[in-house]
């Protein structure tokens, strides 16, 4: 589902990531820690195809992605691919449903089909009382909720997660985890930014990222 070889990343001087490779097979958790700075967001990132690398070979659900069209990874990641930010990328003037549902429209689902997927989503994430609040009324733990509940609305095959209970206390992070693992067992591959070492209790497979070398945990 997801394969990185020989991966390379350079900001100019400074190398990021070091023939980096990873697997992580359809139906297959993998989490991945490390010290700050030490480049996670941009794995991720490049992980994704949000970033370009500069050596290396990358296949999402078996598509090379170096060479191909901008247009045609964008397409690849409406149909595949779902994200949580650890900044929630809410947008401001719409509310929960409309921002949740939001995937689904791209995606070119009607109108009640949405709206109907994006009240599930929301109360699997604790929040069938904050359909119509907008981010600015919402806490933060809550927004992180409602930009899990955007990722997992349309199902998809490739999930990336960038610190997706860091913000939550333990009771909306079960809630969290019980989504992404659901996720994980219809199949799904999953790669999951954090620093919060419980989350390897949830990992199919660890690793640790330093030097710009992922080391198995």
């Amino acid at each position: 589902m997801i394969r990185a070889e020989n991966i390379y990343k350079n900001y100019g001087s400074l190398r990021v990531l070091r023939g980096l490779y990873l697997h992580v097979p359809p139906g297959c958790l993998c989490v991945i820690t490390g010290p700050s700075g030490t480049g996670k967001s941009t794995l991720l990132n490049v992980l994704s195809g949000l970033d370009s690398f500069d050596q290396g070979r990358l296949y999402l659900n078996g598509q090379r992605v170096k060479g191909i069209t901008n247009r045609r990874m964008a397409a690849i990641r409406r149909q595949y691919i779902g994200f949580i930010f650890q900044s929630y990328n809410l947008i401001s003037s719409k509310n929960s449903i409309e921002n949740v549902s939001l995937p689904l429209k791209y995606k070119g689902e009607g109108y009640f089909f949405r709206k109907n997927a994006a009240g599930k989503a929301l109360e699997s994430m604790g929040l069938e009382d904050k359909f119509y609040s907008y981010p600015h009324q919402l806490s933060g733990g809550q927004q992180q909720r409602v930009a899990v509940a955007r990722a997992l609305v349309t199902a998809p095959k490739i999930l990336f997660c960038d610190e997706p209970t860091g913000n939550l206390d333990a009771d909306s992070a079960r809630l969290v985890m019980g989504g992404i693992t659901k996720l994980r067992d219809s199949g799904s591959a999953v790669v999951m930014i954090t620093h919060d070492m419980s989350m390897l209790s949830f990992a199919d497979k660890a690793y640790r990222l330093e030097n710009g070398i992922l080391s198995e945990q």
